[in-house]
């Protein structure tokens, strides 16, 4: 299998401090999946008329919404709400320039169906990601728990919520 040369290019350190890591890889296998969205995205949204109809016509923006956020996240490794915010924003800019070319209209149920395909691939990458956490935790070894009593010790009781010692005379109303 042939490998992509990977080019890096180190991030501005403002930026730094919003991605995870330190560099933008714009090696080919990053870069290729979001030119063919974007090239879809503008021949079809733009250039082209396609008259598909009303209930596949969201699906569409779902389905290239979806994918646009993951191909955002993948290309710049930002944090996930950051790929979000951008391709919802990149979503409402198609949506506002659409309105102002002639034979196409803005339509806030394709604002909607674009901020459902963002939702879409969020909820997806963080229910993968909690699961990994999950797998991670279930096979590290058990900490052994502290056992105070084995050394000599015996824990300090408090009265739930106000600090006061269990072994005192009561509340503190009482004295």
């Amino acid at each position: 299998m042939a490998k992509f040369p990977v080019f890096r290019l180190t991030l501005p350190g403002f930026i730094q401090t919003y991605v995870d890591r330190h560099y933008l890889d714009i090696s080919l296998s990053r870069v290729l999946p979001l030119l063919a969205l974007m090239t879809f995205g503008v021949l079809v949204g733009l250039v082209f008329n396609t008259g598909v109809g009303h209930p596949y016509d969201k699906v569409i923006h779902i389905g290239f919404f979806a994918l646009l956020t993951l191909s955002i996240h993948a290309l710049f490794c930002c944090r996930l709400r950051i790929s979000a915010v951008v391709a919802f924003g990149m979503g409402l800019a198609g949506e506002v320039a659409q309105g102002f070319i002639p034979h196409h209209e803005m339509s806030l149920q394709d604002a909607v169906a674009n901020g459902i395909g963002v939702a879409l691939i969020v909820a997806l990458i963080a229910l993968i990601r909690s699961e990994t956490r999950q797998a991670v935790r279930d096979e590290a070894p058990e900490e052994e728990e502290l056992n105070l009593r084995q050394m000599g010790l015996e824990p300090v009781r408090t009265r739930y919520l106000s600090g006061a010692s269990s072994e005192g005379s009561g509340s503190p109303s009482e004295k």
